[in-house]
C-alpha cells in the first residue's frame, strides 16, 4: 500500500455554535480554519493554518458542517 501526498484547501470559518457550553473546544464568532472531513459531513477544524515540517498543528477536532459559517469560500 502507498501514500499519496495530497493538497489540502483550508477554508476560513467563524463558529456559530457556542461550543463552551457543551464542553466543546469551539467558541461562537471565533474564526478557525479546517477541510472537509472524508465523509464530507463536517469539518477537521484547526486554529490556525500553520504547518511545521509536512504536519498540521494546532488541531482541534472535528465538528460538523451546521457549526461553522465559511467566509471565504471561493466557488
Amino acid at each position: 500500500m502507498s501514500i499519496r501526498k495530497t493538497e489540502i484547501e483550508f477554508k476560513k470559518m467563524v463558529c456559530v455554535f457556542d461550543g463552551q457550553e457543551k464542553g466543546l473546544s469551539i467558541k461562537k464568532e471565533e474564526e478557525y480554519y479546517g477541510f472537509e472531513t472524508a465523509d464530507a459531513r463536517g469539518y477537521n477544524v484547526f486554529l490556525d493554518m500553520k504547518v511545521d515540517k509536512d504536519v498540521l498543528a494546532n488541531w482541534i477536532g472535528s465538528y460538523p458542517k451546521a457549526y461553522f459559517e465559511v467566509v471565504n469560500d471561493k466557488k
